[in-house]
């Protein structure tokens, strides 16, 4: 009875540690889920399978780009990788079983599942590596059960010279585990002993029954036949060396650094880094199932306190290792990338409410979303603000930092800045792959500048696979239809508001300009959007003579008031000049007027107060423009060359 509950408990435990990863990353770390999704493109078709299988590990490469495709539903992405870790569990807690190890150990098989878990909050480590240990620890069962069921060394000898070329061919280097596996050989007598089996049933007793001599040489016969040739040390031994051979081999062929071929193509993302703490966790999934066979057979009351025992331990560090293991301010800013991603305005915002951003890429990302939400230049000073850095991060060639950016171009109607971003950010994907999320905006890009050919082109790639498909079939009608292009919403308002000079040199140091002739060559001088972030870049930039030439631009902009930071930028300016408000022209609200007086009153008599550096005289737009004195203006001397 108390074996049939114990079974089914450990079920339990497996499915609740499905539970828990499937809920951790469906929730907190979304983002993450979207991270992995948006810099891999799965194709269905015969050139990329063949591209894949075409290196060691291919093969799981290939199916971890098969699942990772499906984080673009993160629901269903995130049961997929609970299921993952669920298979190398139970997987784990097999081999261990094989080997021989008491059912009061079971909670160790969690161990190393729980350490992949921590290495997999490095954003870079790929799914790869996961689907290659599950293949390895496939690898390493087979072997003990061939092992097991052979009555001789041949049929494990002929095993391993065929699955570990084959192996490491699919799998990867991590395929070293099934030549580790055979160091671990378990004698007949030692199985017996910890199945409960009587010594009699495996040799005979001194003080048994006497037998014939014909019984005592069939007896000597069978355990000279089953004494091994080469002892299990030697046998590993002699797999490594063989494990190294074939390696060796691939790389007279392969045009691969030998410590690639060794620390594995395609486990993580940048290609020139294999990190250290891969092989500590190759390591427990290789190692910990057989050396587990050591462990003591406990029973009763001794076996239940070491449970517990174990349950305690393994939660009390498994909880801080994963906290420790998850980078705050790195998945900060994966989480701003995927807000934007799927233009989610509002919860930027509110994120930043509870904790505000500070890096250039998040606070580009709060400004953004206060522009698409219309309240830029009424509550850009209620935010953290770090110079024009905060509205155009400065370029950088990498994956991520771009993209914030090039969705403000895109918005704003700057098509072919937010082209060379988008495009420069999937040229920067580390190892080489294509990304869904990029592609996609390149080939709009296409299409509202009416390059319809080069739109062509990317969504024939994007029709070969699962999500994209369907969105890049509807996108087909806009291809050389340009009354299609101009009555789409989207595509007509930029196609209209685009800059469309031939001669446009884009300088991301004279942002200003580039925002001026935005709105130049918008003859309607709709775009409110660019007039906002115009007003907020001289303000960033202090820059108050030009913020004064620019604001009456605002008359052909539709607002319903004057934004309240530019209302307190002009409250000041006129206080400055006159000294009284009598006369002011500008339509001022009573609240903005009362807040400026009170800031300027308290800075003139303290400028150390600390109420100056709390709400609600911190969120007037002059705190900025006196107190924020270590933001750097933005300068020609200073440019960087995109192209």
């Amino acid at each position: 009875m108390w074996s049939f509950i114990h079974k089914h408990l450990q079920g339990f435990l497996s499915l609740l540690f499905a539970i828990a990863v499937a809920l951790f990353w469906a929730f907190p770390y979304r983002c993450a889920l979207s991270y992995q999704e948006q810099y891999q493109l799965f194709l269905f078709t015969p050139s990329y399978f063949t591209e894949r299988i075409s290196v060691p590990g291919g093969l799981a490469d290939y199916v971890a780009e098969f699942i990772s495709q499906f984080y673009y539903v993160y629901a269903l992405g995130a049961i997929l990788l609970a299921l993952v870790f669920f298979s190398l569990q139970r997987l784990t807690w097999v081999l261990m079983r094989r080997n021989g190890v008491s059912p009061s150990w079971y909670l160790l098989s969690f161990i190393p599942a729980i350490s992949l878990w921590a290495l997999m909050g490095n954003e870079n480590v790929l799914l790869s590596f996961a689907i290659a240990l599950l293949g390895m620890e496939e690898l390493m069962l087979h072997y003990i059960i061939v092992r097991d069921h052979s009555r001789g060394w041949m049929a494990p000898a002929i095993y391993l010279l065929i699955a570990i070329p084959v192996g490491y061919w699919l799998v990867g280097p991590v395929a070293i585990g099934l030549a580790l596996a055979t160091g671990f050989h378990r004698s007949s007598s030692t199985l017996s002993k910890r199945e409960g089996m009587s010594n009699s049933q495996t040799r005979p007793h001194a003080s048994s029954t006497s037998m014939s001599p014909t019984q005592v040489q069939s007896f000597a016969e069978k355990k000279a036949e089953h004494k091994p040739l080469v002892t299990p040390v030697g046998w590993m031994l002699l797999s490594v060396l063989y494990f190294v051979a074939v390696v060796w081999l691939c790389g007279r062929f392969l045009q691969y650094p030998y410590y690639k071929l060794f620390g594995g193509i395609n486990y993580f993302r940048y290609p020139g880094i294999i990190p250290v703490m891969q092989w500590v966790v190759a390591a427990l999934f290789a190692l910990l199932p057989l050396a587990a066979s050591y462990l003591p057979r406990l029973e009763g009351k001794k076996a239940m306190r070491t449970e517990i025992a174990q349950i305690v331990v393994i939660v009390l560090a498994a909880v801080p290792l994963l906290r420790l293991s998850f980078d705050r301010a790195t998945y900060e800013l994966i989480d701003y990338d995927y807000l934007v991603r799927i233009h989610q305005w509002q919860r930027i915002i509110e994120k930043a409410e509870k904790r505000q951003a500070s890096s250039p890429m998040s606070v580009s990302c709060v400004n953004l979303a206060l522009a698409m939400q219309g309240q830029l230049c009424d509550r850009l000073f209620e935010f953290y603000q770090n110079g024009a850095e905060g509205l155009f991060p400065t370029f950088t060639r990498d994956m991520t930092s771009p993209l914030p950016t090039a969705e403000a171009f895109y918005q704003l109607g700057m098509v072919n800045d937010a082209e060379r971003y988008t495009f420069e950010a999937q040229e920067a994907i580390p190892n080489y792959r294509k990304s869904g999320r990029l592609t996609r905006r390149i080939a709009q890009c296409e299409i509202i500048n009416g390059n319809y050919a080069v739109a062509a082109k990317y969504l024939r790639m994007l029709e070969n696979s699962l999500f994209y498909r369907q969105w890049a079939r509807s996108q087909e009608r806009f291809l050389y239809n340009s009354a299609a292009v101009k009555a789409d919403p989207e595509y007509g308002r930029l196609r209209d508001i685009r800059i469309k000079h031939h001669d446009y040199l884009f300088s991301d140091q004279e942002m200003d300009q580039m925002l001026g002739l935005l709105l130049v060559d918008n003859k309607k001088y709709d775009n409110r959007m660019a007039y906002e972030y115009l007003i907020a870049y001289e303000l960033l930039q202090r820059d108050l003579d030009r913020f004064m030439q620019y604001y009456p631009l605002g008359r052909f902009v539709q607002f319903d008031h004057i934004p309240y930071a530019i209302q307190q930028v002009l409250i000041g300016s006129w206080l400055q000049r006159h000294n009284t408000l009598q006369g002011m022209p500008y339509s001022v609200d009573r609240q903005n007027v009362d807040a400026t007086v009170a800031f300027i009153r308290a800075y003139m008599t303290n400028r150390n107060d600390p109420a100056l550096n709390r709400p609600p005289l911190a969120y007037n737009a002059w705190h900025y423009l006196l107190m924020s004195g270590n933001t750097k203006k933005k300068g020609k001397e200073k440019m960087q060359t995109i192209y």
